[in-house]
């Protein structure tokens, strides 16, 4: 705010010294060169409450990726021992089913592993959902990234306009 005052203060000065006459033309360029100093503090404030404003969305956007693929490694692995799982109960029910052939004591330990079973397969089935559930999340932040690289670019573009380079001027 201090900016827009200093530089609202030096716009009509230079009007004032043309009328006082030629007498002393350094003090329009003292004037000009306080209200050109003016201006580039405040520019270089704005850029740099963007870049902050950039710098911290960056920031946040990474460390959410970062707990998205920390999460779906812990969602692959608990899949694999889970097929592990699967695989070694299969084993020692068909041979138990082998071994147990007219035992009735032995069946009771078949229904209990077809019980183990079927408690496996729902494991595995929530380790699916939780493993696409994280393929969503991933595919929506590789999405937000994209908007925000082109909401950036867009403001690049109204920077731009609204400010063009004269290279004739420098």
């Amino acid at each position: 705010s201090s900016g827009i005052n200093a530089e609202y203060g030096y716009t009509g000065q230079d009007k004032k010294i043309d009328m006082a006459g030629a007498a002393a033309p350094s003090a329009q360029e003292h004037v000009l060169m306080r209200l050109f100093r003016a201006q580039r503090n405040f520019y270089i404030t704005g850029i740099s409450l963007f870049l902050l404003i950039v710098l911290r969305t960056m920031l946040s956007r990474v460390s959410r990726i970062a707990r998205l693929e920390a999460n779906n490694e812990a969602i692959q692995k608990q899949a694999v021992s889970a097929g592990n799982m699967n695989k070694t109960l299969l084993e020692e029910n068909s041979a138990l089913k082998k071994s147990s052939e007219g035992k009735e004591d032995l069946l009771e330990e078949i229904k209990q592993m077809e019980e183990l079973k079927d408690q496996v397969k729902a494991a595995e089935r929530k380790a699916e959902q939780s493993k696409a559930d994280a393929e969503a999340m991933r595919k929506q932040s590789e999405n937000l990234t994209m908007e925000y690289d082109r909401l950036l670019i867009e403001h690049q573009k109204l920077q731009d306009t609204v400010m063009p380079t004269d290279k004739k001027d420098e």
